[in-house]
């Protein structure tokens, strides 16, 4: 099983799909909150309006399964589902028994004994193929409609951004690899894309380095990042030169050479200055390969494909679909104010709570393997996860476990525990371990493997903390 095998399973499932859209059957397209959900979702769209078909497209916000009896009750011809766990897939297969849909996902699952299961499911896995390194449902989505959309190859671009979204930019200086990579070299053949070896720190490519690397908050660096003295003393230490007018160059002016030179000298103010454990950390976050994206403005949030794919996330977690998928199909014009919004606003929001959770002592601990932060009264259920994203994303905190607690009601604290790339704990010991001390198994769960949400009455918020300490710690020399 391989390549060859999943090749004729696109062609099989493209021409089951081409048969419902020549057909004018409705279709419906049903997609995860992701952003290779969406891309994905939009990438079969637009094919099935390039053929003339008729579709309609939706986002889950919530669970699937409390999604699924409106669905049926709509009475769609064809469903196309994307970006889901393989959990759920099971359930589909039971629902929607007249073979009528299409389950596209790539998370790790494992063949049972019923094959006919997998007659409508597109995972790569299936086919001895890896869904966390090689391929993405946008990826899959790609190669599907290619099959019978001429047009396809204009969409191409769209896949490397979802390669992105799942951090399977795993090759040598964050490159692409195997169907990912096929599908970039068919963007840069078609200039779509330009590859370009540098920092990763940039959200626009028009503004002077000092600038960017002051405000970089996609790879916080808590010594650099918002402090301008350092950030002027880092550009000046890698005798960067200034522009024919003497001003400082613009991001998109450094060559490969001075995008270097600058990253050579973060390493060594680092060293010097921060409690970093693991300088590699800093090559894998802030150095390699960007995927600049032709047709977009210079000036805009969406030129580099990591800013785009940050756009996409801001527009899901504040579920504003309709605005993601209007920019995966190339929609521009006036909602470019609406992303242009949602970026600086969810900037500001990062700043100001950062300051405030760094500023306060009391409320932010690090013993350089994990950090402890008390975000009540500045942090709530809204924006925790997007607060929690960008510790995950930074250079200063990629190796800690982030413990950090919210006030979730009156009654009730959340406690969330998030593993990060770089950090070695176990969350199966720790939470096997959480739930002797709280005896309540329902009052804890594991999110996307990496992260632990514990709910705790106020009463027992000391003990538990006390507890969860000692836990921490023993895992640590386990």
């Amino acid at each position: 099983m391989g390549a060859k095998e999943l090749q004729n399973s696109l062609f099989i499932k493209s021409q089951k799909l081409l048969k419902e859209i020549e057909q004018k059957k409705d279709i419906f397209i049903f997609t995860n909150s992701t952003v290779d959900g969406i891309i994905s979702g939009s990438i079969i769209l637009k094919s099935i309006f390039n053929n003339l078909g008729n579709a309609i497209i939706r986002c889950s916000f919530g669970k699937i399964e409390n999604n699924i009896d409106e669905i049926i009750k709509e009475k769609h011809d064809f469903y196309i589902f994307t970006d889901f766990n393989s959990n759920i897939i099971e359930i589909i297969n039971k629902i929607f028994n007249e073979d009528n849909f299409l389950f596209i996902n790539t998370d790790e699952i494992t063949k049972s004994n019923n094959d006919n299961v997998y007659e409508n499911i597109l995972n790569p896995w299936t086919y001895n193929i890896n869904g966390q390194k090689e391929i993405t449902c946008a990826g899959l989505a790609y190669f599907l409609v290619k099959n019978f959309d001429r047009n396809s190859n204009s969409l191409s671009f769209l896949p490397v951004i979802s390669a992105i979204s799942k951090e399977q930019d795993i090759g040598e200086n964050k490159s692409l690899t195997s169907f990912n990579n096929e599908i970039l070299q068919t963007s840069l053949k078609l200039n779509l894309v330009e590859q370009k070896k540098r920092l990763n720190i940039s959200e626009k490519e028009t503004v002077p380095i000092t600038n960017v690397l002051e405000n970089n908050i996609n790879h916080y660096i808590k010594e650099i990042t918002w402090n301008n003295e350092t950030s002027l003393k880092i550009i000046k230490d890698s005798n960067l030169l200034s522009d024919t007018d003497g001003n400082p160059k613009l991001f998109n002016e450094l060559d490969e050479k001075e995008f270097a030179n600058i990253y050579e000298s973060i390493v060594k103010f680092l060293q010097n200055n921060s409690k970093l454990n693991n300088i590699q950390i800093i090559k894998d976050l802030l150095f390699g390969y960007n995927y600049i994206l032709i047709n977009e403005e210079d000036e805009g949030f969406m030129k580099n494909a990591r800013s785009f794919v940050k756009v996409l996330s801001l527009c899901l977690i504040s579920q504003k679909s309709g605005l993601a998928l209007s920019l995966c199909l190339g929609e521009r014009g006036e909602i470019l104010k609406d992303v242009c919004d949602l970026v600086i606003k969810y900037n500001n929001v990062i700043k100001k709570t950062s300051s405030q959770l760094f500023g306060e002592k009391w409320r932010f601990y690090d013993d350089k393997e994990t950090i402890f932060i008390n975000g009540e009264g500045i942090l709530d259920v809204t924006n925790v996860n997007p607060f929690v994203s960008f510790l995950e994303s930074s250079v200063s905190f990629a190796d800690r476990l982030i413990c950090l607690r919210i006030l979730e009601s009156e009654e009730y604290y959340k406690f969330i525990i998030t593993k990060t790339k770089f950090c070695n704990y176990d969350l199966i010991n720790i939470k096997e371990k959480i739930i002797k001390i709280i005896n309540k198994d329902e009052d804890i769960k594991i999110n996307d493997k990496n992260k632990l949400e514990i709910k705790i009455s106020a009463s027992n918020l000391e003990g538990f903390l006390s507890n969860i300490k000692k836990i921490i710690i023993n895992e640590k020399t386990s």
